[in-house]
């Protein structure tokens, strides 16, 4: 029912994408239904007046069917080739690209809650992969059509020769339905039994050939063992294929006894209605054709709907995406005198027994600057994602501008803010437009133009120093650019921040991957940027938030302990402790340095 259900959906999601497209091209494949059946009236009138020749009659008497016939036959393969074009280059092209529209409004308008979960990149990928699929299933369904079509005139037809033909068509379907219906069933089964060994063999594979694992793999000295792991999943399969070739040819026998038994029935009636003169030898000869022709369309309609059926479960991720719950409100983010405010907030990712946060309160105020510190997995950056608006709390109340954060917007929470995350992009086009992909959007008038002497600002603010004009420079190898070290793409991450201009910032480990003896640098320049902004700095080194109005220690989900930098050290607490651990190892650091 599933597949069915499917099928169902794909249609009507496919067919008002480009509804004259779609009428079109079947208009365009309609000639290949209805014009063999005056094939076949012609080819009986060509055989007839041949075998009953008479001098006394003109030429055209007999040429004129066959021009007939070989134009009849010209104009179908013109159509043919004209429907396959279209298809191809002209609807199909409509059809993905109103399905590719559909997936990109679906994950705009997605939570960005979603994106912590790992299972919702194979979501959408799985969904675009499926477009495909949607495309062949709207496509074979036309096909389908127009072979019933080409089945009911042809079955039609003949039966005009003689009532008994219908037994004629009979004969020949029944051991192709048969054989099919068995061949799908076997199909199936074998596709379900090689799932498991297919996917094993594709992810050795790809462990012996990606780039960023190889590495490992050869210090490890583990490619014989991933080698073995590879050849095994091979071996698995071919076992399975040899099975399943061995079963097809016992049945394939055992069918082609059936097919003998019905087709000596259908030559036997063909030669007892040609002797008792029920039929010409010209209708003879139509069913010597329509045997081939209508076996041929048995066997492509049957091929069609199992492949429908395939397509309609390979389709099923497009759907899944497509019903992915929406949470959304509808209220504008606004400007108030607290930008944040907490109580009793919990939260818990998606499949995780463990809560990420633990009844946290709260309140930020306008302008502020907050720290947030603690160490790996205490909850720090799930805490900052719940402040930033990518996160819904799953406990507890939460405002941000003084409205309840449910009933905002995702986008206009993002529209305040500027970020600098730990895994910070490194996109693959110009060194321009990498600060200028921070602030493209004007959502009411679509795309801004790229300020390119802000651009430049950017740049000579984080010290991207650049010997050319940044719009001329590309960046990443697989382009033919500049590769750059991870230093120089966070700084570059900087600029955008710099660029961007919001009076809320985010910074997520914004130096992590610069030199320490420009870190301090960074942080001034991180703190003019911040001139009478609201600030929220997630970061694991301390000496960073020695100016923060507010830092919030977390440990194990929770908040430890909250205060500025002189409160929490007479505190002589957990922040206390920490600080004076990283402490040591500046001055150890210092001692050998000496």
């Amino acid at each position: 029912m599933k597949k069915v259900s499917n099928i169902t959906k794909a249609l009507k999601l496919v067919i008002p994408i480009a509804p004259f497209g779609m009428a079109f091209y079947l208009l365009l494949s309609l000639p290949g239904a209805v014009l063999p059946v005056f094939m076949l009236y012609l080819q009986k009138t060509v055989v007839d007046r041949a075998s009953l020749y008479d001098s006394g009659q003109p030429f055209g008497y007999y040429i004129t069917p066959v021009l007939m016939l070989i134009g009849i036959y010209m104009v179908m393969k013109m159509f043919e080739l004209v429907s396959k074009q279209y298809m191809e280059f002209g609807y199909f092209r409509d059809v993905f690209l109103g399905l590719d529209n559909r997936i990109h409004k679906k994950s705009a308008e997605i939570s960005l809650e979603y994106y912590d979960n790992a299972e919702y990149y194979n979501i959408v990928q799985n969904a675009k992969n499926a477009s495909m699929f949607l495309v062949f299933t709207a496509n074979l369904a036309v096909l389908s059509v127009i072979l019933v079509f080409r089945l009911l005139s042809v079955a039609a037809y003949l039966t005009t020769l003689h009532p008994a033909l219908y037994l004629f068509v009979v004969f020949v379907s029944v051991p192709v339905i048969l054989e099919k219906l068995q061949e799908a069933k076997y199909k199936s089964a074998f596709l379900q039994d090689t799932v498991p060994p297919a996917r094993r063999k594709k992810y050795a594979f790809e462990f012996l050939s990606a780039g960023d694992r190889k590495k490992e793999i050869i210090h490890y000295g583990a490619g014989d063992f991933i080698a073995d792991k590879y050849l095994s999943a091979c071996r698995e399969l071919d076992r399975k294929e040899m099975q399943h070739i061995r079963l097809l040819g016992k049945r394939g026998l055992a069918f082609a006894g059936i097919k003998a038994l019905f087709h000596c029935a259908a030559l036997f009636l063909m030669a007892f209605l040609l002797i008792r003169g029920n039929i010409t030898i010209g209708g003879f000869s139509v069913l010597l054709t329509s045997f081939a022709s209508l076996t041929d369309f048995f066997i492509q309609l049957f091929d069609h709907a199992g492949e429908i059926m395939q397509t309609g479960i390979m389709s099923s991720a497009f759907f899944e995406l497509m019903e992915l719950e929406i949470r959304d409100g509808g209220r504008d983010l606004e400007d108030g005198g607290e930008y944040a405010r907490l109580a009793h907030v919990s939260y818990r990712y998606p499949n995780s027994t463990k809560a990420a946060l633990n009844d946290i309160s709260l309140t930020i105020k306008k302008g502020e600057r907050v720290a947030i510190v603690g160490e790996n997995g205490a909850g720090k950056t799930t805490l900052a994602k719940l402040l930033s608006g990518f996160l819904l709390p799953a406990e507890g109340d939460m405002e941000l501008g003084g409205t309840d954060r449910r009933r905002l917007r995702e986008r206009s929470i993002f529209d305040h803010i500027s970020a600098v995350y730990q895994d910070y992009g490194k996109y693959k086009l110009t060194l321009a437009e990498n600060i200028y992909l921070s602030d493209t959007a004007d959502w009411k008038d679509g795309l801004k133009e790229p300020d390119m002497e802000k651009v430049c600002q950017a740049l000579e603010w984080a010290n991207v120093r650049t010997g050319t004009k940044p719009d001329k420079i590309v960046l990443g190898k697989e382009f033919g650019g500049s590769e750059l070290s991870g230093g120089q793409w966070q700084r570059i991450a900087l600029a955008r921040s710099y660029y961007r201009e919001r009076m809320v910032l985010l910074f997520d480990e914004p130096t992590a991957a610069i030199d320490p003896l420009e870190e301090m640098e960074l942080y001034g320049k991180l703190h003019e940027l911040a001139e009478e902004k609201t600030v929220l700095l997630v970061t694991h080194r301390l000496g960073a938030v020695r100016k923060a109005d507010k830092i919030i220690v977390m440990k194990n989900g929770s908040i430890a302990e909250m205060g500025n930098f002189d409160e929490l050290m007479r505190l002589k607490g957990y922040f206390s402790s920490i600080w004076t651990e990283q402490i040591k190892w500046y001055k150890l650091d210092g001692c050998r340095n000496q």
